[in-house]
């Protein structure tokens, strides 16, 4: 049946694991690092399956490599048959499969990694590894079939359907405030005030996201020189400078389990009020249909997601 497709010298198993270990680091370097001996071999076996497959698969970019469209389609069957083969020996070994989760880093945080038991449950014992990355990166990944689901924001996804994606929460938005920085008098309701704002010291994200540009350009129109004097690398670290009363900020809605409403003023950031987005779980029917994945497994891990949580 396969006849012709081994009918010729070059391509074999350990060509096409180099291959996607080059694919998946971003270049042969970085496949191999400090090890010039393997570096020159993957460079090799890629020539080879060039060759074997009458295709480029990589280009010259600069000082490194970047697939072609023939080298992401290779690499996306590779991945595939590769991940069939592991499942397939995981079984006869009687050990769980691995699924990859993926979020943003403060939803993977905040959201996904506290519900890993009870996903890893939900999909038979699963053993889960996570992954962090922006929405549409997400959404790549999981077309490629690196990823197997994704949190990610329902507009971020192409042709959204229940196929693909299932709902699991809107994202709102709030001005958290310890009260101990509150000016004497000022309550609950002086929130929405953004003569009070220009009093508080704040922390923010600097990754320069989506969510980081909007609280910055609410800010703005609001008439504030915005200058926090905390920029974090994730919201997960602003919400610790909140709950240890360093500063205020402004915060997603999954980030406010846990806040002590004792110490802290919480109110909706009617700048951001229209500015909420449906997040939703993410996944290839393709990918979950090879991997042997059930809809009542995707759907038991969307209900985990979205239940809401007392902190």
């Amino acid at each position: 049946m396969f006849a012709a497709l081994f009918s010729k010298s070059g391509l074999s198993l350990d060509r096409l694991r180099s291959f996607l270990e080059m694919a998946e680091a971003g270049g042969i370097a970085k496949a191999a690092p400090g090890d010039p001996v393997r570096q020159s071999q993957i460079s090799r076996q890629i020539r080879e399956l060039e060759e074997f497959f009458g295709a480029e698969l990589t280009q010259r970019r600069g000082k490194g490599l970047v697939l072609t469209p023939a080298g992401r389609r290779l690499a996306g069957l590779v991945r595939g048959q590769i991940q069939g083969l592991d499942d397939f020996r995981r079984e006869q070994e009687g050990r769980p499969k691995v699924f990859v989760f993926g979020a943003g880093t403060s939803t993977l945080e905040s959201l996904v990694a506290p519900r890993l038991p009870s996903l890893a449950e939900a999909l038979g014992g699963a053993q889960l590894h996570t992954a962090s990355y922006r929405s549409h990166a997400l959404v790549e990944a999981v077309r490629e079939g690196s990823v197997d689901f994704a949190v990610v924001r329902r507009d971020a996804i192409a042709e959204p359907s229940k196929r693909n994606c299932l709902p699991l929460a809107k994202v709102t938005f709030h001005l958290c405030v310890p009260k101990r920085l509150m000016p004497r008098g000022a309550g609950l309701a002086d929130l929405s005030d953004p003569d009070l704002w220009a009093k508080l010291p704040f922390a923010s994200g600097r990754d320069g996201g989506q969510l980081d540009r909007a609280i910055r350009e609410a800010m703005a129109k609001a008439g504030l020189s915005f200058h926090p004097r905390f920029e974090c690398g994730s919201m997960l670290q602003v919400r610790q400078l909140v709950a240890q009363g360093s500063c205020a900020a402004v915060l997603p809605g999954l980030a406010l389990p846990g806040l002590d409403e004792k110490r802290i003023f919480v109110a909706p950031y009617e700048p951001l009020a229209s500015y909420g987005r449906i997040l939703v779980l993410h996944w290839s029917p393709r990918q979950v249909e090879m991997r042997g994945i059930v809809t009542r497994q995707i759907e038991a891990a969307a209900a985990i997601l979205a239940e809401k949580r007392d902190g």
